[in-house]
């Protein structure tokens, strides 16, 4: 069972460090997109933003302070993510289209549970808008398209240039994340959408079934207070997705506007009285006893208040007591993990990945994570992980509790001598499952291998190309001075490759990047010679290589080779050029920074040297 625990931590600090470290790239923030033939574009990063704390304002209104400079591009760190305010969020952005540009698009604001959202559009020729409403205060089977996301469909004439304004309000957590899609592409991401999903409520349903059967078996109330739990979160999660909307309650706003908080509030209900009767000898020993019906007493009220209409500040509590009931459930958890009570290590395990997955959401919530894929999804990620742990750790009490009345059970048998054939038999079942868990060990075993392997990998090898990186580079030279040999590097830097990136985009940049790499191999023997140590320059490993006339024949054969045309996937044919420059040890140096000095000192002078348009 140790073996099974360790396990989970790999996949829970990556995805506690993916949720909290990984940022989005961002781009400079303007307002006007170029609409061609793309199947979706992002346009977060595009919009500026005005908001209002004071009265709410019409189109109109708004558009009589134009002149006001009320608008400020997104903050690079904040994109359209606002956290829980009370603000009136606008967004404006200009949209050219050109004669490639299709007719019909859809904007998407991808977080169904925002108030009400206003979306107004206007050709600047003649000014004239059209305004269409959404959001979840109104009722879904009247919304023109039955969509789980607000969308709004947009007609674009080729040619022309177009003013876009959102506004939004809610009293829930306000993230806008816009995107503009052609009708197949929406289709195709929401098919994705709808696996993911299906994924989780699958999972949900049978955990859900599953210890129902145990608890009509056992009669133990914990596997139905469970139940209660998982059910109530999974109807919490359907409510912030929209699908709760759409499919079971497509004609109450009241219900469906209140499920997200109230639903939520409920599982943190059952979530405390689940913790209360599992970790029941822990708080008796801490004379803790009532803390966690506190917390349950305080989800409870929480639930009022959402009942009563104030949604904003049960939004804000839910987040709050929901954070410090993890914390203390996990705190509680881990001291029972020391006292070494039974389930507690999947006990632990499963509240780590909902902490996790709270405190992303929450941060977030109150505007300190941007919006990405693992800050809109971490919750679902961290509930599903934990309903699987807590199952186990159900499953795993169970085989503790089991496994200490077998052992009275046969201390007691062993004084009498007509149990000998039982106690044999017990004895082959124990051998059995020691054998099982020895299976079970070398395949946790083998996973660990690999996954060790992967990360030695990772840490020695650029993500893009798959080339070496510093890191190797420098174990790779190290170990040939430590042979004594002689040997060369090569320095080798792309010429304007910025204006590509800029020109073509960060794909086509890439693309340019890998077949460099490809190229360079041709160079060495190994792969593992050629490493990437910067955004466009590249190290070359020579062993054996001392005389500098072959050294400068391989210079011009490497350039020659590099600038031929790469077709890029639009068809797109360019001619990159690399400025090189090289050194010998030990001639130029013997030291590895010396070395590495002087042959990019060589390079800069041969960049220097070339004219470039």
């Amino acid at each position: 069972m140790r073996v099974v625990t360790k396990s989970f931590w790999p996949v829970l600090l990556l995805y506690g460090f993916l949720s909290l470290l990984i940022w989005p790239a961002q781009a400079t923030a303007s307002e006007n997109v170029l609409v061609t033939n793309q199947p979706m574009i992002p346009l977060s990063q595009a919009v500026s933003v005005f908001r209002n704390s004071g009265d709410p304002l019409t189109l109109q209104a708004l558009l009589a302070q134009q002149n006001a400079n009320l608008f400020t591009p997104t903050n690079k760190n904040n994109t359209t993510n606002f956290g829980l305010t009370q603000d009136e969020i606008w967004l404006r952005l200009e949209l050219h289209t050109t004669d490639s540009t299709p007719d019909r698009w859809f904007l998407e604001i991808k977080h169904p549970s925002l108030d009400v959202i206003e979306c107004h559009i206007a050709n600047q020729k003649d000014g004239i808008f059209t305004s269409q409403l959404n959001g979840d205060l109104v009722a879904f089977n009247q919304k023109p398209y039955a969509h789980f996301t607000p969308i709004f469909e947009l007609q674009l004439q080729s040619k022309q240039q177009y003013v876009l304004y959102v506004k939004v309000k809610s009293q829930g957590t306000v993230t806008v994340p816009l995107k503009l899609w052609q009708p197949d592409a929406l289709w195709q991401a929401d098919q994705r959408s709808y696996a993911f999903l299906s994924l989780y409520y699958g999972i949900l349903f049978g955990l859900l079934v599953y210890n129902l059967f145990i608890f009509f078996s056992l009669r133990d109330p914990i596997y139905l207070i469970y139940v209660a739990f998982i059910g109530f979160l999974g109807l919490g999660q359907a409510g912030l997705s929209g699908l709760s909307y759409q499919f079971l309650l497509p004609d109450s706003v009241w219900l469906a506007n209140l499920i997200p908080t109230t639903a939520t509030a409920a599982a943190g209900i059952f979530g405390s009285i689940f913790a209360h009767r599992f970790l029941g000898n822990t708080l008796q020993r801490l004379h803790l006893n009532k803390l966690m019906l506190v917390y349950s007493l305080g989800f409870i009220v929480i639930c009022i208040v959402s009942i009563l209409g104030h949604y904003h500040l049960a939004a804000m509590a839910v987040n709050l007591w929901g954070l410090l009931f993890a914390l203390s459930a996990l705190i509680l958890g881990s001291i029972s993990l020391y006292l070494k009570q039974p389930g507690s290590r999947f006990f632990v395990l499963a509240w780590i990945s909902l902490l996790t997955g709270i405190i992303v959401i929450t941060l977030h919530n109150i505007g300190v994570l941007p919006t990405n894929f693992y800050t809109i999804n971490s919750l679902w990620i961290g509930s599903a992980i934990e309903m699987l742990l807590l199952a186990m750790a159900l499953a795993d009490r169970i085989n503790e509790l089991q496994n200490q009345h077998q052992t009275a059970q046969a201390q007691a048998l062993h004084i009498k001598q007509e149990m000998i054939n039982a106690a044999k038999e017990n004895e082959r079942l124990l051998e059995s499952r020691v054998e099982s868990r020895t299976q079970e060990l070398a395949l946790v075993n083998q996973q660990l291998l690999k996954s060790e392997q992967q990360l030695i990998f990772q840490a020695n090898h650029d993500p893009l190309t798959q080339l070496a990186n510093r890191n190797l580079l420098q174990q790779k030279i190290q170990y040939l001075q430590a042979q004594g040999e002689g040997f060369a590097v090569i320095v080798a830097d792309l010429d304007k490759f910025k204006p590509i990136n800029d020109q073509y985009g960060h794909a086509a940049g890439d693309q340019v990047l890998l077949t460099l790499a490809e190229r360079l191999k041709i160079f060495v023997e190994d792969a593992d010679w050629v490493a990437r140590v910067g955004g466009d320059e590249f190290i070359l490993i020579l062993p054996h290589f001392d005389q500098k006339p072959h050294l400068q024949d391989i210079c011009a054969e490497l350039q020659t080779v590099v600038s031929q045309p790469i077709t890029l996937k639009d068809g797109t044919r360019l001619t990159i050029t690399v400025s090189v420059g090289f050194a010998i040890y030990p001639d130029d140096a013997d030291s590895l920074d010396t070395l590495l000095s002087k042959a990019d000192d060589a390079m800069y002078q041969h960049k220097n040297s070339k004219s470039f348009n």
